[in-house]
């Protein structure tokens, strides 16, 4: 038998090589085919979501699992996350307590307060509600402003929650806490309470799932409207943090948010008006609102610098003064009007001498120094609501002795615009102080539709054009400042 040639043999010896590893599956590994899209990794790892029975946003469901509009966004959020959700239901002083203190958990709905701001890393918002005071409808309690309310018998609240932080820092005494609105509600009809801040959101649920009508409740004072948010441990990645904000922004962009939450914060469907939408808005949507705006604030501050120069204003006897007062408001309905002395304690129509002090105000002094104010936006002291300040000086043998004051509450006015002034579909409008504080914005389900960046760019031009992204959508607006107020007012569009 002929010799095989030495390179003979190694060719032989590749081939049978090669097939052996077909056979045993040792060949190179495939390559991902195109088209075929990677499922992503969950960024940071599992997070325990903590909640509580806050109807409809998160409740126990009757085969006992969370439910709830809330609870189906962090489950979608997870979803396109790639993440095993995990989400509990627990008291919200323990919630709160564990996603503060442990690493891995969040807490939702929750308020995104000035206080806790640092404490968290926040991804949101997720829904919107009222906070409402509540009596029993035979307890015979009216209340015309939150001052009335330190004198109207002690108030329910939810130990830790945002509305608890709101009558601390608010300096409330006359309040009693416990674990749940379930058993605020228990205290207000078992007469141990006079009052309870409840939500307007929440409150028929957890009435009836005690049996109790609607109507055995009275709301006597809103209070704050306010986002709820979820709310990270602050040690959380801030990859992760922007991997959640991303995707919840990009629900809401492709209409799953709207369709979940029953469509509460839906962005607004593109105009449907012929034209140029920067040319309609600039040439003729916004020089109209401006002019309502402008009308409207400067007719409160010419009444007020006349009444001013009376001689009832003047002399500084509050009970000379407030049926003037009541007059105004009669035809500012949108205004509280007050009278302070100059050491900061104030008078309004509805409490007469107030426990607050507006010393601390920015405006303060310089109203003290002779200059009038217009348009400060402000956190009520007696109410709680934004509102929007218009302070002039009071002067007697020519020296500034008190300050004539009205609080125009930015809800009420927002209401009032927009009920005489009517957009064309798709366009929205808003207004900002010069310090980037919201005035309004006629964006439904929604307190401020400008995040700060945006707010900053604003402040900082006197007139312009923007492009920005609100909730995932990209949106334009034109704005420009008013001479009365220094407000940018502007007129937006999705684009």
């Amino acid at each position: 038998m002929t010799r095989m040639r030495t390179c003979d043999c190694l060719v032989l010896a590749g081939a049978l090589l090669f097939f052996s590893c077909v056979i045993a599956g040792c060949t190179m590994p495939a390559q991902p085919q195109t088209g075929v899209e990677a499922t992503p990794t969950c960024p940071g790892g599992e997070i325990v979501f903590l909640t509580e029975e806050l109807y409809p946003f998160s409740y126990t469901g009757t085969d006992g699992t969370p439910k709830g509009q809330s609870v189906e966004v962090i489950r979608e959020l997870s979803r396109r996350l790639n993440c095993d959700s995990r989400i509990e239901i627990r008291a919200w002083s323990d919630a709160y307590r564990t996603a503060l203190t442990t690493p891995g958990y969040a807490v939702f709905s929750t308020a995104r307060t000035h206080e806790r701001e640092t404490e968290f890393a926040w991804v949101g918002p997720i829904g919107i509600f009222d906070y409402v005071l509540y009596a029993t409808n035979d307890s015979g309690i009216t209340l015309q402003s939150l001052e009335a309310a330190r004198n109207a018998g002690t108030i329910a609240v939810v130990a830790g929650d945002a509305r608890h932080d709101f009558l601390v820092e608010n300096q409330f005494s006359n309040i009693r806490a416990f674990s749940s609105d379930a058993d605020c509600l228990d205290a207000l009809l078992n007469r141990s309470v006079s009052l309870w801040i409840g939500s307007s959101a929440t409150t028929p649920e957890t009435l009836r799932k005690k049996g109790i009508p609607e109507s055995a409740l009275v709301p006597v004072y809103p209070l704050l409207r306010t986002e709820i948010f979820i709310a990270f441990h602050r040690e959380t990645a801030p990859a992760t943090i922007r991997a959640y904000q991303d995707t919840l922004d990009a629900m809401k962009a492709d209409g799953t948010f709207a369709r979940i939450t029953a469509g509460s914060t839906q962005a607004p469907p593109a105009p449907a008006v012929a034209g140029d939408r920067d040319a309609l808005a600039r040439g003729t949507l916004l020089p109209a609102l401006s002019a309502l705006v402008s009308a409207r604030v400067h007719g409160i501050a010419a009444a007020m610098e006349t009444l001013a120069l009376t001689g009832e204003i003047r002399g500084g006897d509050w009970e000379r003064i407030r049926p003037l007062l009541v007059r105004l408001e009669e035809e500012y309905p949108e205004a509280r009007f007050w009278y302070a002395r100059p050491d900061g304690s104030y008078y309004t129509t509805v409490d007469n001498l107030t426990s607050a002090n507006l010393r601390d105000r920015t405006y303060f002094p310089g109203v003290l120094a002779g200059e009038t104010s217009i348009g400060t936006i402000v956190v009520s002291k007696t109410t709680g609501r934004y509102t929007a300040i218009i302070a002039v000086p009071v002067r007697d043998k020519g020296e500034v002795n008190g300050v004539l004051g009205t609080s125009v509450y930015c809800d009420s006015l927002e209401e009032l615009l927009f009920r005489d002034f009517t957009l064309p579909e798709g366009y929205y409008a808003f207004a900002v102080d010069a310090l980037g504080m919201p005035v309004f914005d006629s964006l439904p389900g929604r307190i401020f539709s400008l995040d700060d960046d945006t707010r900053s760019q604003v402040v900082s031009m006197r007139d312009g054009v923007l492009r920005y992204r609100d909730e995932g959508t990209v949106h334009e607006a034109v704005f420009r400042t008013e001479d009365v107020t220094g407000w940018k007012v502007g007129i937006g569009w999705r684009a």
